[in-house]
């Protein structure tokens, strides 16, 4: 796994999410309206909050959009989670690579996003813990 640094602007975003949900962040990244956080295993509930409480309180800090996405040790499982809450046929690790496969072209798309946006988000955050490349077959 890949050692993570953090500027200045992220670190204090996780000490924020941190203090106000109590849930480990291991990584934390913002595009121009949303901020990601990667929490550690088994955080995420904590980190939503009871009924969401935690991630509205941290919305409104903020004044962004945020998505809380669990972190695993298993590549495949962690692509999964990046791209939840979309459900696809089947996800493997081939040597470098990790083939999300699907027959449907609606998801596929989805997935990979207009000008292949969502897909450079996936693969960048795959590379940040592993170093293994996103593809969609």
């Amino acid at each position: 796994m890949a050692r993570v640094k953090l500027d200045q602007e992220t670190f204090g975003l996780s000490s924020i999410m941190e203090r106000i949900t109590r849930a480990r962040v291991k990584y934390c990244f913002k595009d121009d309206d949303t901020i990601y956080f990667i929490v550690g295993i088994g955080e995420l509930g904590k980190a939503i909050g009871k009924g969401g409480v935690n991630i509205k309180r941290v919305q409104q800090e903020f004044g962004k959009k945020i998505k809380i996405i669990e972190f695993r040790n298993d590549p495949v499982s962690f692509a999964r989670n990046l791209i939840y809450p979309l459900k696809v046929e089947e996800i493997v690790l081939e040597g470098e690579e990790v083939l999300i496969k699907d027959n449907s072209k609606k998801i596929k798309g989805q997935i990979i996003g207009r000008d292949r946006s969502n897909l450079v988000f996936i693969n960048k955050v795959m590379k940040r813990f592993f170093n293994v490349e996103v593809k969609v077959v």
